[in-house]
């Protein structure tokens, strides 16, 4: 008989994201047939419908912000040198900042609050990072978010999870275990009336999760949509995947399906954001996140970043990136 959640040990490496699993993943995959037949037949259901809202999403467009309140970038602490990455981060003049909390840090909040008070004027989203104990211990992952709300109280509103739970080796096998995470959130927050929501966190250019992740039954409710959108790698913005989505018509897509979203009282009205974007530099060896195919210089990274933030800001369908 096969676990209802399976355990299997991450590795995580320098580049602050776990290892590909080295385990037999056919009794994970067992173990997501019935999620996989849902999100089918829903998504089926529902396609004519995305469908018809993608190609009117005209009417899901804002006036974009400024420029200062669209671009983020996201800082992490570096042991004796916090002063100097919050130096960086007001010379940079960017006033929306991304902090990764991975719930096993839980010796470190203290000194992470301390870290996320040191760049101030400025607003800070706080991605949480579940490990497959979260999932496995529903109990210990009430009790982490409990104590990271109470952690960043004052200074912190809005939080992030969970993270990339379309990737296994992020410690969810489906997203059906993924939304578990995020109805546990709901009923966390209870206590914390001042918490905001933003998920489901799906990495990549993945429609079906994406999907999954915003039209289903659950009880969450989410104050912004967050996306880790990153593009095929292996080139620009502008390039296009999956039989022609480029940049823009990736975004028409996920704002279309974000207003049809039951989990998005708002719907039309629910931010986007694009709490996660880079391509990976050269020279960087085991820090960098991706093959080195994949690479590129300093130069070419500025000049995609340019170009997806000028893409993503005229677009008027996103709130910040």
């Amino acid at each position: 008989m096969v676990s209802k959640h399976p355990q299997f040990d991450q590795v995580w490496g320098p580049s602050e994201q776990p290892d590909q699993l080295r385990v037999d993943k056919r009794p994970l995959r067992f173990a997501s047939i019935n999620e996989y037949l849902v999100n089918g037949v829903s998504a089926a259901a529902m396609a004519p419908l995305v469908a018809l809202r993608t190609v009117f999403a005209a009417d899901l467009r804002r006036p974009p912000p400024a420029p200062a309140d669209f671009a983020g970038v996201a800082v992490s602490p570096l042991p004796g040198r916090d002063d100097e990455v919050a130096g960086l981060v007001s010379e940079l003049g960017c006033r929306r900042l991304l902090l990764r909390v991975p719930v096993w840090w839980r010796s470190r909040l203290p000194e992470l609050r301390r870290f996320a008070d040191r760049f101030t004027g400025c607003d800070v989203l706080v991605a949480i990072v579940q490990d497959r104990r979260s999932v496995c211990e529903p109990h210990l992952w009430r009790s982490d978010l409990a104590t990271i709300f109470t952690a960043f109280a004052g200074r912190v509103s809005h939080f992030q999870l969970p993270m990339s739970p379309n990737r296994t080796k992020w410690g969810c096998i489906h997203l059906g275990e993924a939304l578990d995470l995020l109805d546990a959130a709901e009923e966390v927050r209870a206590s914390f009336p001042w918490v905001k929501l933003v998920g489901p966190g799906i990495i990549d250019f993945e429609p079906m999760a994406w999907f999954r992740g915003l039209i289903n039954l659950r009880r969450y409710r989410l104050d912004a949509v967050g996306a880790l959108l990153y593009v095929d790698r292996r080139g620009g913005p502008a390039g296009r995947q999956l039989g022609g989505f480029d940049l823009g018509a990736k975004l028409r897509l996920w704002k279309a399906i974000t207003a049809l979203s039951p989990r998005c009282p708002k719907r039309a009205a629910t931010p986007l954001w694009i709490t996660e974007m880079n391509w990976p530099l050269t020279g960087t060896g085991t820090w960098s996140p991706t093959s080195g195919d994949e690479q590129v210089s300093e130069e070419q990274a500025a000049t995609y970043l340019r170009e997806y933030y000028q893409i993503a800001h005229a677009s008027g369908l996103v709130e910040r990136v």
